[in-house]
């Protein structure tokens, strides 16, 4: 079989060959005859152009001579000038014949000369083509030769002519010479008939001869052509009745194949038990061609063993009942390997219905295989996947109903995914809201555009389980859709938040209780009030606020240790916490410093229980070691009749009350009234706000320098120079230092901060400028006041400019109130600078229960930890968690932390632990002086 098809494309290929040859002699011979009648046509055309040619010539001698003889005899001028126009024209062939000879000839000049001759310019090129190709063959040499002779003849002709006009011209017509020359030209004229004869039969015998080629060539080529197409003719029938032979085995074997799909293709033989298999399916399979056995067994040796039972069936009912045979089994290939394949085939039977061939194709079908295994693997993925993670995910149809759950989704609803399988969602998951105490709707089917917006917003819901228990959760709804967009179902995800609830709970405690003595904190207390004075207004209820500060607190702490001092504290807050009613408020404040809010109280009672409390912590005696610790506590109280409008008011006016019992001698009660205000607190700022204007007025503010050292290793590799910030200090009149704790208040009161942050800003960029050889980050601070000013950013582009700083070298710090007041100017200024390159850090930070929610809107470098969190980080854990939290959040912010009040090596190791990049206090250096001459000594080694 595979030498039968092997000859079969041998006798195709030599066919095509000796076909290929056929074709190309018929075009030469038909291309010899073209070219050759061709040029003998034009041959033929220009000769016939010369032969007209000699014509003009011939007349133009005959008229020259006889208007010379005329001449000769009459004299008369317009005789020679007919001598002269007749003549023209042979002179004008032979200076065309001149420039043919030229090696490049002048297509212009002989142009021209031929147009003197007569000849058309559309015979012009034929000729001079003619001329230049031909004047050296047999064909054209005869008649130039005697061109030449001819052209003697004219050129004595031309000079007898000049000699006889001179003669006449002279007078001497009459004389010998002149009857001379009028001889010599009939002597010319008669030497020049058989020249020009002879030229005119040369022509004509080239115009016969080139004839009689053209005639023979013809001949011949006709004779070749004829005899090459019959041999062509006989050749082409012969060949066609073998290629009808092969073209119907072909489309026998084709059509059946095809009735498949084209892939490989075999035919099988049952009456010669003889296989056929094309050359695709041998490439297919990695064999060459005629690798395989031929035999019919031997095709079933390519299958698979485990797949060889199903192949044997599906060829047995072919062929018996004539059941499709299309069947996917594995082949062996030549590298020992196997490929999956699908193998479809049909039977040709006889007159009786018995098969007795079968023609098939098998096509690759490996990456299907390769897929569904890949999508198999994938889905046994997806399943461990969801079974692995921690939120429960159920699926349902377009009905609601449950068609899948995960495990945490069974614990979650605390049912079984067999008792929840084509359940209705709703009867299996049962919703309820804490906040509103009733069940919530979910969808049981696919999702409205506003139910999916919608689910999962409540922040309150838990699932009730058959048990009776309930379990706080998450909820979300999402729809899924088919390739046409159509939904068909939904996937609902719970998330169990029990713990994450408890931790908000826990810090929503925390974030209105002081932590040391498990009261109420500033915030709330100012909270309590604000909506106590609600209540008043509507209800005109009376009520009292008390302010307590202990007295000589800081004596406890000096003498006996902070460990002293707070359980002194605890004991305190005990104390009056025994005095006080249920509905009553106690609130510490900070530091030595508590809060009652008195409800529903008359002014004369608020006075008593504010006695009753004095003498309460008056009779504290506390042991400690072999001491007792005492305190006393100096109240102010504000009531009702005040008419104070908010709690900062109120605050202010218990303060002010607080500070004129401290001045009265301690250890008492007083009433807030208008002129207390007017008679301390106000004064006293007063006082220090015309001293902060004299400082400045006098230029006795002075600046310190802290440092700000780093704890990570990456930060000790990546730092350059020194870090520290600039603190502000004033000089007293005596030169004394006068810490800001004293003065900004009053600076903050009468407006004279912006002054300040000036005059700081100012110094700081010459200190910088003076100190340009240390690289490094300078900390500026920036009061509430500046921040909100906004010529703020002019002054420090300004100042940079004047000092010619560069601002990267420069950090402001922005309190937390200050960011809290003013966020949005705060958070355009920042912007602003930090496109100069300034960096920046939020200071105190921690003390607002809202902080992590300016990382999102402020652009920092830094974040500061507020001191309260980090001095008391080596014996409070809940310092130390709040420490690590805001570090943890920072760093995911990409912030880097600072901690205040490092006031020991303890805290420095601490904070290095937990992850703090910066460090800053007493632990790690004290403010220093920055001296006269604007330099660092001291920080040099930082």
């Amino acid at each position: 079989m595979i030498e039968l098809q092997s000859k079969e494309r041998t006798h195709e290929g030599l066919g095509a060959r000796r076909s290929a040859a056929a074709v190309f002699s018929l075009w030469l011979v038909a291309a010899v005859i073209t070219i050759s009648a061709s040029l003998s046509v034009a041959c033929m055309s220009f000769l016939l152009d010369y032969v007209a040619a000699e014509s003009q010539w011939s007349k133009g001698q005959k008229d020259a001579a006889h208007a010379l003889e005329r001449f000769a005899g009459s004299g008369a001028e317009a005789d020679y000038q007919a001598f002269l126009q007749g003549i023209a024209v042979p002179l004008a062939y032979r200076r065309a014949k001149f420039e043919l000879n030229k090696a490049q000839f002048d297509p212009a000049a002989l142009a021209g000369a031929l147009a003197n001759g007569n000849i058309t310019p559309k015979d012009i090129d034929g000729m001079a083509w003619l001329y230049r190709n031909f004047k050296n063959t047999p064909l054209f040499s005869p008649a130039l030769n005697l061109w030449d002779s001819g052209d003697q003849y004219i050129l004595e002709l031309h000079d007898i002519g000049h000699q006889l006009h001179a003669l006449v011209a002279a007078g001497k017509a009459n004389d010998p010479a002149a009857l001379a020359l009028a001889a010599e030209v009939q002597d010319i004229d008669l030497q020049l008939a058989p020249v020009e004869r002879g030229f005119s039969s040369a022509l004509e015998d080239a115009a016969r001869g080139t004839r009689k080629a053209l005639i023979l060539a013809l001949s011949a080529s006709c004779l070749l052509l004829a005899g090459v197409f019959t041999l062509f003719i006989r050749r082409s029938f012969a060949q066609r009745e073998q290629l009808d032979a092969q073209l119907h085995l072909s489309e026998e074997r084709l059509g059946l194949g095809f009735e498949g799909i084209n892939a490989g293709l075999w035919d099988f033989d049952f009456e010669r038990d003889r296989v056929y298999y094309s050359p695709q399916l041998y490439e297919q399979l990695g064999y060459r061609v005629g690798e395989l056995s031929l035999d019919g067994l031997g095709s079933f040796s390519l299958i698979h063993p485990d797949d060889l039972p199903l192949a044997r069936v599906a060829l047995r009912d072919h062929l018996t009942s004539d059941a499709v045979f299309d069947v996917e089994i594995r082949l062996r290939m030549g590298h020992g390997g196997y490929l999956w394949c699908r193998a479809h085939g049909k039977a040709l039977r006889n007159a009786k219905g018995r098969a007795f061939r079968m023609v098939g194709c098998v096509f690759d079908v490996s990456d299907r295989k390769r897929a569904e295994a890949s999508a198999r693997e994938e889905k046994e993925l997806a399943q461990i996947t969801l079974d692995s993670i921690g939120d429960g995910v159920i699926r349902t149809d377009d009905g609601g109903r449950v068609t899948y759950c995960n495990a945490m989704a069974e614990q979650i609803l605390g049912r079984s995914a067999i008792e929840m399988h084509a359940q209705p969602f709703e009867s299996v998951c049962v919703l309820g809201d804490d906040a509103r105490s009733e069940r919530v709707a979910h969808c049981a089917g696919p999702l409205t555009p506003q139910h999916a917006f919608n689910s999962g917003a409540t922040q309150n819901l838990y699932v009730a389980r058959p048990d009776g228990s309930r379990l706080p959760v998450s909820y979300s709804a999402t729809n899924m859709r088919d390739t046409k967009g159509n939904a068909i179902g939904t996937v609902v995800v719970l998330r169990d938040v029990s713990a994450e609830r408890q931790h908000a709970a826990t810090l929503a405690y925390q974030a209105a209780h002081d932590e040391l003595t498990d009261l109420f904190n500033r915030r709330e207390f100012e909270h309590r009030i604000n909506r106590m004075l609600e209540q008043s207004t509507s209800s005109n209820l009376e009520y009292a606020v008390l302010f307590l500060d202990l007295d000589q607190f800081k004596i406890v702490n000096d003498t006996c240790g902070h460990e002293a001092g707070d359980e002194l504290i605890r004991h305190v807050s005990a104390t009056l916490k025994g005095c006080l009613r249920e509905d009553d408020m106690l609130a510490r404040l900070g530091g030595d410093e508590f809060g009652v809010v008195l409800q529903d109280c008359a002014t004369q009672e608020a006075l008593r229980v504010a006695d009753c409390l004095r003498l309460a912590v008056e009779n504290i005696h506390l042991p400690w070691f072999d001491v007792f610790l005492t305190t006393g506590v100096s109240i102010g109280v504000v009531t009702g009749a005040t008419n104070l409008k908010s709690s900062k008011e109120i605050m202010k006016a218990a303060d002010v009350a607080c500070y004129v019992a401290k001045e009265k001698g301690r250890n008492r009660v007083h009433r807030f009234s208008h002129d207390d205000q007017e008679s301390s607190a106000a004064h006293s700022q007063m006082v220090w706000a015309s001293r902060v204007k004299a400082t400045l007025a006098h230029d006795r503010f002075c600046l310190y320098a802290q440092k700000i050292v780093p704890l990570g290793l990456q930060q000790v590799e990546e730092r350059r120079g020194i870090h520290v910030e600039l603190l502000l200090r004033m000089k007293d009149e005596t030169g004394a230092i006068v810490p800001p704790s004293h003065f900004i208040g009053a600076a903050e009161r009468f407006n004279l901060m912006p002054a300040i942050d000036r005059w700081v800003i100012d110094r700081a960029f010459s200190i910088i400028a003076a100190n340009a050889h240390e690289n490094g980050t300078w900390s500026i601070n920036l009061s509430g006041e500046s921040v909100g000013d906004e010529r703020i950013f002019d002054y420090i582009t300004d100042q940079q400019q004047r000092w010619g700083i560069s601002l990267e070298r420069v950090c402001f710090e922005i309190t937390e109130t200050a960011a809290i007041t003013n966020l949005h100017r705060v958070a355009a200024l920042i912007n602003r600078l930090r496109a100069l390159g300034c960096r920046f850090a939020l200071d105190d930070f921690g003390t607002g229960m809202s902080s992590f929610n300016y990382l999102k809107h402020l652009s920092i470098d830094y974040l500061k930890i507020d001191g309260s969190f980090v001095r008391g980080i080596e014996n409070c854990s809940l310092d130390r968690s709040i420490v690590r939290s805001i570090t943890q959040v920072a760093h995911e912010a990409g912030k880097l932390v600072i901690a205040e009040f490092a006031e020991n090596q303890a805290i420095i190791e601490c904070l290095r632990e937990m992850g703090v990049d910066y460090a800053q206090g007493y632990g790690v250096g004290l403010p220093e002086p920055i001296s006269a001459s604007l330099t660092l000594p001291a920080l040099q080694d930082i």
